[in-house]
């Protein structure tokens, strides 16, 4: 999913713009301030995170706790879309061992249609692929409610691919993340920067008029579109409230008295 996101000076119409000129500041600066403290905040609202973030409070990319949240969420996104076999050791039968052991999964798949008991009762059975497990996933990321898991060999593949998976995490917080970087934020965490390789977030700035353009792709991004206005919303107050609080100490300085 990919969509592009633009800061411009559409934005300091009436009593923002009026603000700029007022103290004159350059409000190209003050458009690429925004649109990175906007990106920032973007990315702090992009999952994973163990409650939804307030938006209020010191600008950071994340949540106490997201990494860990995120983490739990991958493995059990991934378990309910891979069965796990199991080792030779735990199988007792001679022809199951030997078919786990050489990976006849054709084998396997017809002696479990016979396992009525068995969780992997009917269940396909393949060699495990990251494309095959992406596979079982929607265009969000999530698997659906209602998938059938596949059973997937060898365990040592798949605790492979669960690794890989769980790396990921992060990758949709970088997406913002390094757009807020490239317009003058502090840097991200690791597990977040370590994904800047791996997304491609361009960055695009005009002087006249004054806009800033920035494209994130990544799956997850549903959630932060649909706060999108909001989040336009809090910056748009939060830059007139501190736009007000400069004119109010010049004013100061100036011998006036301030409310």
């Amino acid at each position: 999913m990919a969509k592009n996101f633009t800061v411009d000076s559409t934005l300091f119409k009436a009593k923002a713009k009026k603000l700029v000129k007022q103290l004159k500041l350059d409000e190209n600066k003050v458009v690429r301030e925004q649109a990175g403290l906007t990106a920032q905040l973007l990315a702090k609202i992009t999952p994973p995170f163990k409650s939804f973030p307030a938006m209020s409070g010191k600008p950071t990319y994340t949540t106490g706790g997201a990494m860990g949240i995120g983490k739990k969420a991958v493995r059990a996104g991934f378990y309910s879309a891979v069965k796990r076999m199991g080792t030779v050791k735990q199988w007792t039968d001679k022809r199951m061992k030997k078919a786990i052991r050489s990976g006849d999964t054709a084998y396997i798949q017809q002696r479990l249609e016979h396992m009525k008991k068995s969780v992997k009762h009917n269940l396909r059975v393949r060699d495990y692929s990251d494309k095959l497990r992406n596979s079982q996933r929607n265009n969000r990321g999530r698997v659906n409610r209602g998938t059938q898991p596949i059973v997937m060999l060898k365990n040592a593949d798949v605790n492979a691919g669960l690794k890989r998976a769980m790396n990921n995490v992060g990758i949709a917080k970088a997406s913002f993340a390094l757009a807020a970087l490239r317009l003058g934020r502090g840097k991200a965490p690791t597990w977040i920067s370590k994904h800047f390789s791996k997304v491609n977030t361009p960055v695009k700035m005009t002087k006249n008029p004054a806009r800033v353009t920035f494209t994130a792709k990544a799956k997850g991004l549903d959630v932060v579109i649909r706060r999108l206005k909001a989040v336009e919303r809090f910056r748009m107050v939060a830059m007139v409230k501190r736009l007000e609080q400069m004119v109010r100490a010049d004013a100061k300085k100036a011998g006036f008295k301030t409310r």
